[in-house]
């Protein structure tokens, strides 16, 4: 289905108009289940333009963090419309609120957290109307695990399931019995064409390189910022004498140390030991079980938010340099000064200056 074509002539099916005026009613938060390349954007798209046009404010939440049409990959988006639009790709948006990562899976709490922060700031900005378009993870117990407290926590008064058959049941079926709740229930958009892995990996690559295209480097001092997403700087630095203990034990070059309160948080230079639970002698020093060992390169090139004090995108930005030791940190980013800065988030992606795709981080390696 031609998304830009569809959202010209603005032409939406006789149900989904009936449909469509229904919401007009009662206004609220619509949620916009699907499984991926079920036209959930599409969807989305059109009831806003009508709604836009029955003279409404409409807020339009992406949290999509693979596929944003919105921001970029990683962030999660949001904008208030009051006239009516192509395509999201024209508009810029309103809040932009970073994940960290291109899927939803392990970073559940983060995309609650950050759908129900977009729908408040929509709300602030007069939006009568939220339509919220979900990422396409419906399968297998993470699926419905992610839908049935996204549902939760976000309180829609509509819900409208695009599915194949009954790929959605598992979901709805929770909450058929909810007064509050309006399911629809309607066909996937027939034209949409399926995207393969690569062909997705590409639209992402492509849009990073977009976003970072006039960037440059921008140096931070990380004891002014509020850090997340990482064990760095959570803790109280180890003085020299301990490093040298860690290097003698580990047979490895130390870099940065600090005692956490889970244990020890060590980043060494080259690979990581292994076997770190039998270092007894550490455990002993320090008086601690756990021992976490991280490389120093799983920081270069890796993709960190810039945030406001409401824990918002200002910029992202690309990992250059890391001096653990003195606090600073050098980014490749958009953004030409760090006034609006009030904390930094760890990404668990990483990616070239060019905006290639590089590997990922599991959580809790850094």
């Amino acid at each position: 289905m031609n998304k830009e074509k569809l959202s010209e002539e603005y032409f939406i099916p006789g149900e989904w108009i009936e449909i469509a005026n229904k919401i007009l009613k009662n206004k609220g938060v619509i949620l916009v289940l699907g499984a991926t390349d079920t036209g959930k954007s599409v969807c989305t798209l059109l009831f806003a333009n009508y709604w836009v046009k029955h003279g409404r404010r409409v807020g339009i939440v992406d949290v999509d963090m693979g596929q944003s049409d919105l921001g970029p990959p990683t962030t999660m988006g949001m904008v208030v419309i009051n006239k009516r639009i192509k395509c999201l790709e024209e508009v810029s948006p309103d809040t932009l609120y970073f994940v960290g990562s291109t899927s939803p899976i392990n970073y559940f709490l983060p995309t609650i957290c950050g759908t129900k922060k977009l729908i408040n700031e929509g709300k602030k900005k007069g939006a009568e109307i939220i339509i919220v378009d979900t990422t396409g993870l419906i399968k297998g117990y993470p699926g419905q695990t992610l839908k049935e407290y996204m549902i939760d926590i976000i309180s829609p008064c509509h819900i409208i399931a695009l599915q194949r058959k009954d790929e959605l049941e598992h979901i709805l079926k929770k909450f058929i019995q909810n007064e509050e709740i309006i399911i629809y229930r309607l066909s996937p958009c027939a034209e949409v064409r399926r995207k393969t892995y690569i062909q997705r990996r590409e639209i992402r690559e492509e849009k990073f390189r977009k976003y970072f295209k006039n960037s440059s480097s921008l140096s931070l001092n990380l004891n002014d910022l509020i850090l997340r997403g990482s064990y760095y700087c959570s803790g109280i630095a180890l003085e020299e004498e301990d490093v040298r203990f860690l290097e003698k034990v580990l047979m490895i070059e130390v870099i940065y140390a600090e005692k956490i309160w889970e244990g020890i948080f060590i980043i060494v230079k080259g690979r990581a030991p292994e076997g770190i639970n039998d270092f007894f002698q550490i455990k002993k020093r320090f008086n601690t079980e756990k021992i976490i060992i991280t490389e120093e390169d799983k920081y270069k090139n890796l993709l960190v938010s810039l945030d406001n004090y409401q824990g918002f995108v200002v910029s992202l930005g690309i990992i250059q340099e890391v001096n653990f030791k003195k606090k600073c940190l050098t980014i490749h980013t958009p953004l030409k000064n760090s006034k609006e800065i009030f904390g930094l988030k760890f990404g668990t992606i990483k990616i070239s200056l060019d905006g290639k795709e590089l590997g990922k981080i599991h959580p809790g390696e850094l």
